[in-house]
């Protein structure tokens, strides 16, 4: 049985793992989370920031009829794809900055990054979105830039028979211990029969 969730505290769950986020009343202000400690959504670059959390919405939350929580993972890749699609200018150069976009994010819980493998997913932040707003993001989300689609893997048959070159049937040969097949009988060889009178 699951314990019970403080006063003043909201349960987001992952189904690994719980999350324990305050919940923020209303109209709170920046000396409110610094009272609490808890760092705010970093504005260094807000504008940046917000395309960033955009386009990691775009990859992960696959299923808009339903909450962005918990959401499915999603390759970092595709994820700088996306944002490299929604920007101007030298992509390369977007793609360093958005990297930068997705600690600070991370760091304060509206991503999980795992660099090491290489994958994103929406953070426990996300969970307190109210629904009332969630249908303004629906809209946006849906004119953003697709993610890359994975290529289709081929069937083992049929990669395992453009890899040989031919199409053909293999050919069966026996093994030694397979029983010699019978060697087929000599034909018979037939002499001319006289039918005359005179043969007997």
């Amino acid at each position: 049985m699951s314990e019970p969730v403080p006063a003043g505290v909201v349960g987001a769950a992952d189904g690994v793992r719980v999350w324990l986020l305050p919940a923020w009343p209303d109209g709170a202000t920046p000396a409110l989370l610094e009272e609490y400690e808890t760092p705010p959504m970093p504005l260094d670059r807000a504008g940046q920031a917000r395309r960033v959390l955009a386009a990691v919405l775009r990859c992960c939350w696959t299923r808009l009829d339903d909450a962005p929580w918990p959401g499915t993972p999603a390759t970092v890749a595709d994820v700088l794809e996306v944002y490299a699609d929604m920007t101007r200018g030298d992509t390369d150069l977007a793609r360093r900055w958005a990297t930068g976009e997705l600690r600070r994010l991370s760091d304060t819980g509206w991503l999980v990054l795992d660099e090491a493998a290489g994958a994103v997913r929406l953070g426990p932040r996300v969970a307190l979105w109210p629904e009332g707003s969630l249908a303004s993001l629906r809209d946006l989300v849906r004119r953003l830039p697709e993610p890359p689609r994975p290529e289709p893997q081929p069937e083992p048959e049929r990669a395992s028979a453009e890899s040989s070159g031919s199409s053909a049937p293999p050919v069966v040969s026996h093994l030694p211990s397979d029983p010699a097949a019978p060697a087929a009988p000599p034909a018979e060889k037939t002499e001319p029969v006289d039918n005359s009178e005179g043969g007997a």
